[in-house]
């Protein structure tokens, strides 16, 4: 699936992946880096990091584990041509994340970052994963919980004023809405063993998500009562504190309630020894 409403993955305007992340950069992306890198501190060999865009979280990765053989792949060729021309080292395919062409037990592990809410098939995207790691290969995953309970999402899910599930939909193609339970009883069915979570993107990030959509949505022409220039500064005047908020509460506290997001770390089983 290539577009979803009035998203095009090869829209050059709407490519993800291009600026860089660094491993003590305060910000979400660090964090997750961060959270990424614990979760891959045993692992030696081969990395796919899914959903890679232009590339940022494999040259973010590349800096820390030089150890490691970095495999990024996307389903936008647009995406991935920017990858390569800013990142000759590694290996870059165009690729079904639901039909992931490696043969079974090609990676030690696996990582993406919100991905599982724009693949359709995302059960067999899972599975697959499961198929290509080794036994006791890692998966590291962060993805968005917009249908859990108490969040901003799902105080909104039947908003016409702010109906921010169908402005992510049609901006940046989520087809999917998760909560906690169905990403880990999805990891569970596939196969892999849970070994740690916590949770991200509070209330803080939440509002700021929001107001970026909001913001979003009035500039690709929807109507409304401010101008897009009032439009414009009133985003920005939101952004300022809850960008930085967002950081400091995601820092500062990992649990679940408020949150809207998942950090998941799973291995695949390692057969037991015949007796």
């Amino acid at each position: 699936m290539r577009q979803v409403g009035g998203y095009d993955i090869e829209d050059v305007r709407k490519i993800q992946g291009r600026d860089e992340v660094y491993l003590y950069d305060r910000s979400l992306a660090g964090l997750r880096l961060r959270h990424a890198l614990d979760a891959l501190a045993q692992t030696r060999g081969r990395l796919l990091v899914l959903g890679c865009g232009a590339g940022r979280y494999v040259r973010a990765l590349a800096r820390v584990r030089t150890d490691l053989e970095l495999h990024g792949g996307d389903l936008s060729l647009t995406a991935l041509h920017e990858a390569r021309g800013r990142d000759a080292r590694h290996h870059y395919v165009g690729l079904d994340a639901s039909r992931l062409p490696y043969r079974e037990a090609s990676f030690d592990a696996v990582v993406f970052f919100d991905l599982l809410e724009h693949v359709p098939d995302y059960r067999q995207m899972l599975d697959e994963i499961t198929r290509v790691l080794v036994p006791g290969g890692v998966l590291h995953l962060f993805v968005p919980l917009e249908a859990q309970r108490g969040t901003v999402y799902w105080l909104l899910r039947g908003s016409r004023r702010l109906p921010i599930n169908r402005w992510k939909r049609d901006h940046v193609g989520h087809v999917n809405r998760f909560r906690a339970e169905d990403v880990l009883h999805d990891v569970w069915a596939a196969g892999l063993e849970v070994t740690d979570m916590s949770y991200g993107f509070h209330a803080a990030g939440q509002v700021h998500d929001v107001v970026d959509y909001w913001q979003r949505e009035r500039l690709s022409g929807a109507p409304g009562l401010l101008p897009p220039s009032a439009v414009n500064l009133l985003a920005r005047l939101t952004f300022i504190p809850t960008w930085r908020l967002s950081y400091l509460e995601d820092r500062l506290y990992s649990g679940r309630l408020l949150a809207s997001g998942l950090h998941l770390t799973a291995h695949k089983p390692a057969p037991a020894h015949a007796s």
